[in-house]
């Protein structure tokens, strides 16, 4: 498995490298047409060994005992809540990948349209992945571990092509996102960060600032590859993705997104930095403090914290910007000034 993550790995930093943005947004596609076929073959095999679309409703009540209830065990509805509260500012504000894709539209328009398509798609498609799993208490009640389900069910039910299929569809997905959050975050740190911390960052030759990008894309899916490789050691896939959100979503989503909102334009950069700083001190305070706190804690207090802080400074002291009012007019508009915000590339994300 492990060599299997590091040949992952590697091809994922070679094309995101090399081909940069292009070669990121052909994979994203690529990915979705191969994991589309592989999840509909998944689910039409599923319904078929539950007896066709007859068996559907008799299926509920074959289910264990509290198989179907969304809380349990550590994650309550304050989790819930807050997780869900979370995601919405992460996919609204804090995933740079989804910035790059609105800003490289035409349009304030188009980048809408192409927000609410892929607010449907997410509505639609988490109900075809997830079914086949769903349905595994009933097909495959002797299954213990339900990291293993789908997998099993792929081998028992898909044919040894649809089986590749759906192992390359999963396999594309994760390359497709670790390549998309390198590139994003290479553009940001070489283009937004370096030029206010080096002086002779600013004064980078086009050249100069691609070769910069592209070692921050060789760093980022480097130490993403140890961290996969290692993941036990951090809590599993599952505990990786909880702290991720719970410790860096939050707290960056909430300046990123307000801070769009023509509502929130008092608020300048001592209070967006000084609400991400906060927020994330205070996951690290719970997390590895004195009295260990419980996963609901752990996730809202970030989020808390960060809001509190940004909207409070922004009163507090106000850093009114002319410059930083006209964008957040541009991307609220659909009039002449209402275009496309150029991509923060020339990065590994504009390499041809």
């Amino acid at each position: 498995m492990a060599s299997c993550s590091r040949s992952t790995g590697f091809v994922t930093l070679l094309f995101g490298t090399v081909g940069g943005l292009w070669a990121d947004a052909l994979t994203d596609f690529g990915q979705f047409v191969i994991q589309g076929v592989a999840a509909l073959s998944m689910l039409i095999a599923v319904i078929v060994k539950l007896g066709g679309f007859s068996g559907l409703g008799s299926m509920w009540h074959k289910l264990p005992d509290g198989h179907t209830h969304p809380l349990v065990g550590q994650w309550t509805a304050g989790f819930l809540t807050a997780y869900i509260v979370i995601k919405l500012f992460e996919y609204n504000g804090g995933m740079w990948n989804l910035a790059q894709r609105y800003m490289a539209t035409d349009s304030a328009g188009s980048a809408r349209r192409s927000a609410g398509l892929s607010a449907v798609l997410y509505l639609i498609w988490p109900a075809v992945l997830l079914f086949p799993s769903v349905a595994a208490a009933v097909l495959m009640p002797h299954v213990n571990d339900p990291q293993q389900v789908y997998a099993l069910m792929a081998k028992a039910y898909l044919p040894a092509g649809l089986v590749g299929l759906t192992l390359a569809g999963m396999f594309s997905h994760t390359m497709a996102m670790a390549s998309s959050d390198a590139n994003a975050i290479s553009a940001v740190i070489t283009r937004d960060i370096l030029p206010v911390v080096s002086r002779r960052a600013r004064t980078m030759s086009t050249q100069a600032g691609l070769l910069a990008a592209r070692v921050c894309t060789v760093v980022f899916v480097s130490v993403s590859m140890i961290v996969a490789i290692e993941a036990d050691h951090f809590g599993g896939v599952l505990g990786i993705i909880v702290a991720l959100v719970a410790a860096v979503m939050g707290p960056i989503s909430i300046p990123m997104l307000l801070g769009l909102l023509p509502t929130f334009r008092r608020c300048g950069p001592i209070a967006a930095i000084s609400s991400w700083a906060l927020g994330l001190g205070a996951y690290f305070l719970l997390k590895y403090g004195i009295e260990p706190a419980n996963q609901t804690w752990l996730v809202a207090t970030p989020l808390v914290t960060s809001l509190v802080v940004y909207v409070g400074l922004g009163l507090l002291k106000p850093e009114p910007n002319d410059e930083a009012d006209a964008i957040v007019a541009a991307v609220s508009s659909d009039g002449p000034q209402g275009g496309a915000v150029q991509a923060p590339a020339p990065t590994a994300a504009t390499a041809d």
